[in-house]
């Protein structure tokens, strides 16, 4: 075998194992060796609590607002904040206030704003453009009744509504086993903004230049020594994205954020609160954000080498062809995309390196500072 073939070889393989240990070894293990925790009950709870809703430019804001009256409260005392550019609808119901924008300036500067209003000991956030299970509000709260957690994170879901989104929902449904598993291990990393509880307490002002309120948020908890519980039955629908385009969008902004966020805290901060806390957010954000992309371009960078070479080995042609395969069915799932035909496990192939490839470009964006926390929405598709 010739020193250039090996080379090439050494990269392929070894970049390829890095992938797989963090994407299929790691969550193996916790599968097999991870003991279940169990989940409270929501019966006889009794919580005061302040839904905030954040708002700009949102179309369906009132479907939002008659939806969280239909939320399940028995035993909830519940206030609701909405922070919005549109002026305040007649007949609001007493527990609701509305706050008024006149200037956009982010998400993270609105959640500051209306935390200044906030009177309970819990706190809820949920975007306008979600859509909550009746029950999710009572499932979100259960876990508060251990003092140790701080947050909870609820369950997204991305309803599936056209061929666009069967490789965003086979990702969600990875992510809800992960965080399963998180929550059992030590902590959730990082609840997502369409469903989010915390301790008041807890909150401190968020920079006003945080792409990521809630990976923001997420870390106050962990850092005072409280967890973040997981609540799998408290549901937060999305539409998808309308296209690939507006999917990219919303990737880079959220890539972008990431880095933003690393570049703000070292390593050794999250080993600092614990050492598996440390661990858990090595293999499951700073691995994703930092090594999967470079390991997916080090390995195509890696193939084209492998492919100038004389007369390559039986494992390396083995080795290409099993690569070229891979990239077969990904061009498959694109097309399938474009011909709005929904088969979710082989349009995973090309959800997962558009996704990486979004991840680099958020890197470049975020390098170049050009992500405005004021991002540009994505346009989704309409859920019926």
């Amino acid at each position: 075998m010739q020193i250039a073939e090996t080379f090439w070889l050494v990269l392929i393989v070894g970049n390829v194992g890095g992938l797989t240990i963090g994407y299929i070894l790691y969550p193996l293990l916790l599968v097999l060796f991870l003991p279940k925790r169990a989940s409270l009950i929501p019966s006889g709870l009794t919580a005061s609590v302040t839904l905030i809703i954040p708002a700009w430019a949102e179309k369906d804001l009132e479907v939002k607002i008659d939806e969280t009256q239909a939320l399940d409260q028995i035993g909830i005392d519940l206030q609701v904040i909405v922070i919005t550019d549109q002026a305040s609808p007649k007949n609001l119901p007493p527990n609701f206030t509305w706050i008024q924008e006149t200037a956009r300036r982010g998400k993270s500067a609105s959640i500051n704003q209306a935390m200044k209003s906030v009177r309970t000991p819990l706190v809820v956030f949920s975007d306008a453009n979600t859509c909550l299970h009746p029950s999710s509000l009572v499932h979100l709260l259960a876990p508060f009744q251990d003092p140790r957690v701080g947050a909870v994170a609820g369950e997204k879901q991305v309803r599936l509504v056209r061929s666009t989104a069967a490789g965003e929902e086979v990702y969600w449904k990875y992510e809800s086993v992960l965080k399963r598993m998180d929550a059992s291990l030590y902590s959730v990393i990082s609840g997502a903004g369409e469903l989010f509880a915390m301790r008041t307490l807890l909150f401190e002002d968020l920079p006003n230049d945080a792409v990521l309120d809630d990976l923001e948020m997420s870390w106050q908890v962990i850092r005072k020594d409280h967890r973040i519980a997981y609540a799998p039955a408290a549901i937060a629908t999305e539409a998808p994205s309308k296209n690939l385009k507006e999917e990219a969008k919303r990737k880079i902004r959220m890539a972008a954020g990431s880095y933003q966020f690393l570049s703000r805290h070292a390593l050794s901060h999250f080993f600092g609160v614990s050492r598996v806390f440390g661990w858990q957010f090595i293999f499951r954000k700073w691995f994703r954000w930092v090594l999967a992309p470079v390991f997916l371009l080090i390995i195509l960078l890696s193939s084209v080498g492998l492919l100038l070479i004389d007369s390559p080995s039986s494992f390396s042609s083995q080795l290409l062809f099993l690569e070229a395969l891979f990239f077969t069915v990904a061009l498959v799932g694109w097309m399938l995309i474009g011909l709005r035909i929904r088969i979710g496990w082989l349009t995973a192939p090309f959800y997962f390196l558009f996704m990486h490839g979004c991840q680099l470009r958020g890197w470049i964006r975020h390098v170049m500072g050009n992500q405005p926390v004021t991002w540009e929405k994505s346009e989704r598709s309409r859920m019926s």
